[in-house]
C-alpha cells in the first residue's frame, strides 16, 4: 500500500494492484455499496463475494448526477447507516461525485474507500477529493473530501471498451503535457500501463498537495476542462468528458498560439500524439450565447472566464478571456480544417 500525504491535509491512501482479491477480504465491518446498474451487472461476480453488505444501485449517467438522487441515497443511509458501517463507492466518474459529496456533508463528513472502474475515474476524478453535483449547470455544487483508500486495478484496461480506454488517456496525456512528455512515450513503447498509473496519479497529487483547495497551481489541472464544459453543457453535443476534454485541450493548443506565439510545429507534435491513440480530432461544435452565459456559473469562474493556456509546452498559466472573445475565438476555431491524418 502506497500511503501518500497531501500537506496539512488528511491522507489519501492508494492501493495498486492487479485484481480484486483485497476487496474482497476489507474488513469483517458491515458495507453499505452504492453503484449504477451498469457496474453493480459488469462486476457481479466480484461484488458478491464481498461480505456483509447493503446495496445502494442509482440509474446509470450523468443526468442522475443531482439532488434528487442524493436525497434518495441520504434516506437509505439514514435509515441503516452506524458507526461500523464502511461505505463503499464502486464505478466511474458519475459515481465517485455522487459518493464523495454525499459522505463528505453526512453528519459532518463520513470515511469512505473508492474502486474506481474506469480509467478516467481511477487517475482522475478519485483523486484530490473534488467533486460535484449538476444544478442547473454542471457541477455547480461540490465540496472536497477525499476517501481513506482509492483501490487501483489496473488490469481493467484489457477489459474496458476503446471509447472508456481513450477517455482516460486524454487525462493521462494531459498530466504528461506539463510534466514529461517524453517519459510518457518511454512507458508507451514498453507498455508499462502499471508505471503509466502510479506516475500520472504522483503527477497529479503533486500539484493538490501544493494548493488543495485551487486557489493556485492546482487550477492548472482544469487544462481544457472550461471549454469541454461548455460542450457538454449543450445538450446537442452528444460526446463523453473524455472527447470533450480532447477539444478542449486543443482548443487552448489554438488560443495559446495566439495570446503566447506557441510554434505551430509544437502543436502539430501535440495532435500527432493524440492520432497514436487514433483519437478522431473535431472542432466543429454547436455553440450558443446561452452556453458561454452557463459556463459563467461554473465552478472555475467568478466574474470573468478564466482558461487555463499554455505560455511554453509544458508550463500553463491562467488568463481572463471576455465573453466576446471568447466567442470570436470559437468561430475561428470551428473554421479550422484539421486532417486526422496529418495534424
Amino acid at each position: 500500500m502506497k500511503i501518500i500525504k497531501f500537506k496539512k491535509q488528511s491522507i489519501c491512501s492508494l492501493y495498486v494492484t492487479n485484481n480484486y482479491k483485497s476487496l474482497i477480504k476489507i474488513n469483517n465491518f458491515k458495507k453499505i455499496i452504492i453503484t449504477d446498474y451498469n457496474v453493480y451487472i459488469n462486476f457481479y461476480s466480484i461484488i458478491k463475494k464481498i461480505k456483509n453488505y447493503k446495496f445502494i444501485i442509482i440509474p446509470s449517467g450523468e443526468l442522475y448526477k443531482n439532488l434528487n438522487t442524493i436525497k434518495i441515497i441520504w434516506k437509505f443511509m439514514i435509515k441503516f447507516f452506524n458507526k461500523n458501517i464502511t461505505i463503499l463507492s464502486i464505478g466511474g466518474g458519475v459515481i465517485n461525485d455522487i459518493v464523495c459529496f454525499i459522505c463528505s456533508v453526512f453528519l459532518r463528513g463520513i470515511n469512505f474507500i473508492e474502486v474506481p472502474t474506469t480509467l478516467l475515474c481511477q487517475i482522475d476524478s478519485s483523486i484530490g477529493g473534488k467533486n460535484a453535483i449538476n444544478f442547473f449547470s454542471k457541477n455547480l455544487i461540490g465540496t472536497i473530501k477525499n476517501p481513506i483508500l482509492i483501490y487501483l486495478n489496473y488490469s481493467i484496461i484489457f477489459y474496458m471498451n476503446k471509447n472508456d480506454l481513450k477517455d482516460g488517456f486524454v487525462e493521462i496525456i494531459k498530466y504528461f503535457l506539463f510534466n514529461n512528455l517524453k517519459f510518457f512515450f518511454y512507458l508507451y513503447k514498453i507498455f508499462n500501463f502499471k508505471k503509466i498509473l502510479i506516475r500520472s496519479c504522483y503527477i497529479k497529487i503533486k500539484i493538490i498537495s501544493q494548493d488543495y483547495y485551487e486557489k493556485n497551481i492546482r487550477s492548472v489541472l482544469n487544462l481544457g476542462h472550461t471549454y469541454a464544459h461548455c460542450i457538454e453543457n449543450n445538450k446537442f453535443n452528444k460526446l463523453s468528458h473524455g472527447k470533450s476534454v480532447l477539444i478542449g485541450i486543443i482548443f487552448t493548443l489554438f488560443v495559446s498560439s495566439l495570446y503566447y506565439k506557441i510554434s505551430l510545429l509544437k502543436i502539430s507534435k501535440i495532435l500527432k500524439l493524440f492520432l497514436i491513440f487514433k483519437f478522431e480530432i473535431i472542432n466543429k461544435i454547436k455553440f450558443t450565447i446561452k452556453m458561454i452565459k452557463k459556463i459563467t456559473l461554473d465552478k472555475k469562474f467568478n466574474i470573468k472566464i478564466n482558461f487555463v493556456l499554455f505560455k511554453k509546452i509544458s508550463f500553463c498559466t491562467k488568463k481572463i478571456i471576455k465573453k466576446k472573445i471568447l466567442l470570436f475565438l470559437i468561430k475561428k476555431f470551428n473554421e479550422i480544417k484539421i486532417n486526422n491524418r496529418m495534424a
